[in-house]
């Protein structure tokens, strides 16, 4: 008996060798649920529900479920989606550095490392926005003053974005000194710029972009340009040589990293039926007409991890300061 058990074994394992390992499956095998970890209505939500639409049309007949998660800063999102069968069917979108600020600032029990990052696909930068009828029609009108009058002008931001940390790595290289003043929302960041409440404001350069005629936008986070913001300046190349990161919020897809790793065949499907969505007529027209293709672009794994990574070590930079410590 333990022979023919033995000798049926050995059969087995040939035919499994010629057909190559049982577990290798095609992705998608069944329904995608994506998990957001903020609430419904949000851009991040609406990003996700718009990529969801377009992407399930190229699965044949599988269905992608969007799936609010909000709570804790996105951490509980986050954490939800770790729970979830790490098989390529949950998939993660979130933004970063949130991201990061849950690992670095809320002291998560997981890492980036954990995420693999299928692609940042909106890319928004801070910037640096005064009303229309401010004073300052450059950054370095803002700049001169600043440094005339220590401790006089007042910034306002949101502390704890992407943008936040464009704003205190450029008022740190620049060392100015300034009262910073915050705010939890960006309505209110909003309405307190347009009312001339503080000096400057940090803000996103593509919620900024439309207001049109009502702000005037400094400087921008980004290495060139931003569309429709090009009286702005490119903080690169308005202070050479110093250290202000070309960051803002960056909205992305990832999944779990332990199927990227134990399943790269399928991960790589998974990859290039998002390339194939992202780059088709139809998305892109999709981005024209809301607006979007502005911070819209495709940047793949690789480029995404590091992007990431590279986002952390800011927030690493000024984690005292996002403590309040």
């Amino acid at each position: 008996m333990f022979k023919l058990k033995g000798l049926a074994a050995a059969a087995v394992f040939g035919i499994m060798s010629m057909v190559g390992p049982v577990f290798a499956e095609s992705w998608p095998s069944k329904n995608i649920t994506m998990i957001v970890p903020f609430g419904a209505g949000g851009s991040i939500d609406r990003f996700a529900r718009g990529l969801a639409q377009h992407w399930e049309n190229n699965l044949d007949g599988v269905s992608i479920i969007v799936e609010n998660r909000p709570g804790a800063s996105g951490l509980l999102g986050a954490k939800t989606f770790l729970n979830a069968p790490a098989d390529g069917h949950t998939l993660f979108v979130g933004i970063q550095p949130t991201l990061s600020m849950n690992t670095v600032v809320q002291n998560a029990d997981f890492s980036l490392d954990d995420f693999a990052f299928v692609n940042f696909e909106q890319r928004d930068f801070g910037d640096v926005v005064v009303s229309a009828s401010s004073r300052f029609n450059t950054i370095e009108d803002f700049v001169s003053e600043a440094r005339a009058k220590p401790g006089e002008l007042s910034v306002a931001m949101i502390l704890g974005g992407g943008t936040s940390l464009f704003g205190l790595a450029l008022l740190q290289e620049l060392d100015l000194d300034v009262r910073i003043v915050t705010f939890d929302s960006g309505g209110a960041l909003r309405t307190n710029m347009l009312g001339n409440h503080s000096d400057a404001t940090i803000s996103g350069a593509y919620g900024d972009r439309s207001l049109g005629d009502q702000v005037k936008v400094l400087a921008v986070a980004s290495p060139e340009p931003f569309p429709g913001l090009d009286g702005a300046a490119p903080v690169a190349k308005a202070f050479e040589g110093l250290n202000i990161p070309q960051i803002g919020d960056s909205r992305f897809v990832a999944v779990h990293g332990t199927f990227a790793q134990e399943q790269p065949e399928a991960f790589a499907q998974l990859v290039e039926s998002y390339k194939s969505t992202f780059e088709s007529e139809v998305y892109q027209t999709y981005l024209k007409e809301t607006g979007t293709d502005v911070i819209s672009g495709y940047m793949g794994p690789d480029a995404s991890t590091e992007q990431a990574k590279s986002m952390e070590t800011v927030v690493i930079r000024f984690k005292d300061v996002l403590t309040n410590k």
